[in-house]
């Protein structure tokens, strides 16, 4: 794939929630936990795949398109990303094998440490998609008042 496709909003997004999702499969998290370069690999797939998302909604053809496309593809990330969230924060089972599960060391269960894990994900990520979803529709309806003021100015001088 190409930078452009790669940058391409629609691609960057997918991308970006393929990691997220990808990671979170049971098989793929243990290795992960497993496996040191198996572990880096995960991170450096979450950064990668982050940085093209941002690159794509603030320099890419999102941008150029409008703040809207930008917040689009932000209440998409944030809707799947949350889902994801919830399912680990609101389980009753264990998702993950607790194989060298480092919950002990902060005295909680495997589960709670899942729980705990999700529920970051599922607010904290959710908080910061929102946050940015906000400020890039501010910037879009301040572009619009804009556009509608140098409109009305050049009719004016008409």
């Amino acid at each position: 794939m190409t930078w452009r496709g790669l940058t391409d909003p629609a691609s960057a997004t997918i991308l970006h929630g393929l990691a997220i999702w990808s990671w979170h499969i049971p098989a793929l998290f243990d290795a992960a936990l497993a496996s040191e370069p198996v572990h880096w690999l995960q991170h450096f797939s979450f950064l990668t795949s982050a940085l093209l998302f941002w690159w794509a909604l603030l320099n890419g053809r999102a941008r150029r398109r409008g703040y809207g496309a930008s917040v689009f593809y932000l209440f998409f990330t944030s809707t799947h990303c949350g889902l994801l969230g919830a399912i680990l924060a609101l389980s009753k089972n264990e998702v993950f094998v607790p194989k060298n599960s480092a919950a002990s060391q902060w005295n909680l269960t495997a589960l709670e440490d899942q729980q705990l894990g999700g529920l970051i994900m599922w607010v904290g990520a959710s908080a910061f998609y929102l946050a940015a979803a906000l400020v890039l529709t501010a910037f879009w309806i301040g572009s619009g008042s804009s556009a509608v003021k140098a409109g009305s100015a050049s009719s004016m001088r008409n």
